[in-house]
Formats: C-alpha cells, structure tokens, sequence
C-alpha cells in the first residue's frame, strides 16, 4: 500500500502547487482522496487517468473537490472515451455540485455522464477495488468525513476537522494517519481546524504507529508548528510533500 501526495495547501494552492488531493494504491487499485485545485495536473504527472477507477471526496469545500470540473472536461476527451471512474460523495454531494456548475451548465448530467455518481453511506464501509473505506463525521463548518482507508496496511486521512472524539476512535492504531494541520499561529482560534499540538495529542492517544501533517496555509512557515507535534506525539514526525510517495 502507498500514497502519493498530489497536494497539501489549504484553501488555496501555494506557488506551483495544489490543494488536497491524495492518490492511494494497493495492487491495481488507484484511489484518488479528494480533488483540489491542482491536483488534476499533479495527478497526470504520476499516473495515467484511465487507471484510476475510484475517487471519493470527504466534504464539498473547494481546496477539496474543485478540480472535479475539468477532471469531467478531461474524460469527455477521446483518449478517455468509454471509461466512467467511480466517484463517491459525501450525503447531499450531487445536489451541491450541480448548483456548483449552475453558473455555466443547465444539465443534471453535467457529472453523470462521465463519472460513476453515488452518494457513500458514512454508516456503513465502502469498497473501492482492493480497498476498504471507513468514514467519521467531523468536526467543520459543512459536513465533512474523516477516512480509515484499509488495505494491507491502514491508513486514516482526518480530512479537515478540529478537535473531535470521533478522529480519535478512527485514527486509532493506524499506520500512517494523515492529518491537517491548518492553525499556523497561537492566536489563530479557528475552531474548525487544528494546531500541531492537537495533532500530535491525539495522535499519541489513539497510539498512531506514523504521523504525517498536511493542509497548510501556503503563507505560512510550520517550522515550529513541526516542532510543537513532535513534542506532544513523542516520536518524529513527517510533512507531506507535493509529488512524494511514501511506503506504507
């Protein structure tokens, strides 16, 4: 089981990077977690589209799906002709996103007609080829969905979420969990994200085997925010970098 990080900037894309947008492989399954700005390009640099048949989408902010316009645009194109990946929304996903493209598109096949569109059931498990998904209700401002993704390993990807009990039961025991990191400063109080510190609390808590933070704000330095996880987990800590897989 891998993962490609195919971006990690919150809500906007840093200087030739992208937002959220994570590529998970387990034989021949390829499942891309969530669809950003940008991500669409970096995804073409490390894998062909036809080969991914899964993509599922943890909450309908627009660092996390947005890239899903041109992706449509991209699978009308002959070369992708015939070929209709899977792609999982959250409760209430299809509604949103026709009212997302309402401004240029009257058609309620606009993402139909090219992808496979069902909303998950965040009750039950899902299975996307090799790969089994779990899903948790978070805590942020719209509906959004933590996700344990298990394959031969397992890996939970907190999605964007504060401080929540329900992270903590998912992400226990993980492998490798993935989480954000927005809150760069002391003084930031938004409650719908978390500081390292958290991170690295809750990781240490739910006895997480591997750390790695992601969704930063591009105008940041997380230097010390590194810094801060690694004291408070108790073990080294990763960063996620933009094009670099990481064995799990």
């Amino acid at each position: 089981m891998q993962l490609t990080v195919l971006g990690s900037s919150a809500a906007y894309p840093r200087a030739g990077g992208a937002c959220s947008g994570y590529l998970v492989e387990e034989d021949k399954t390829k499942l891309l977690v969530d669809c950003g700005t940008g991500v669409l390009s970096n995804l073409q640099k490390v894998a062909s589209l036809r080969d991914v048949k899964h993509v599922v989408i943890s909450h309908l902010h627009a660092d996390h799906c947005f890239d899903l316009i041109p992706y449509r645009y991209a699978l009308m194109r002959p070369p992708n002709k015939g070929f209709h990946p899977h792609l999982y929304l959250p409760p209430g996903g299809k509604e949103a996103l026709l009212k997302t493209v309402s401004a240029f598109s009257e058609g309620s096949t606009f993402f139909s007609e090219f992808f496979r569109v069902e909303e998950y059931n965040p009750r039950t498990k899902l299975k996307a080829g090799s790969l089994r998904i779990e899903f948790a209700l978070v805590r942020h401002y719209i509906d959004g969905y933590a996700m344990a993704i298990s394959g031969s390993k397992r890996m939970v990807y907190s999605a964007d979420t504060g401080l929540c009990d329900e992270l903590i039961e998912l992400a226990r025991g993980a492998d490798l969990f993935l989480c954000e990191s927005t809150r760069c400063s002391p003084e930031d109080s938004d409650w719908g994200h978390l500081t390292a510190g958290e991170v690295g609390t809750l990781s240490r808590k739910a006895y997480v085997k591997r750390l790695m933070l992601t969704h930063f704000w591009p105008d940041c330095d997380y230097t010390r925010n590194v810094r801060e996880a690694e004291a408070s987990f108790g073990k080294p800590v990763e960063v996620a970098g933009e094009l670099c897989t990481y064995v799990l």
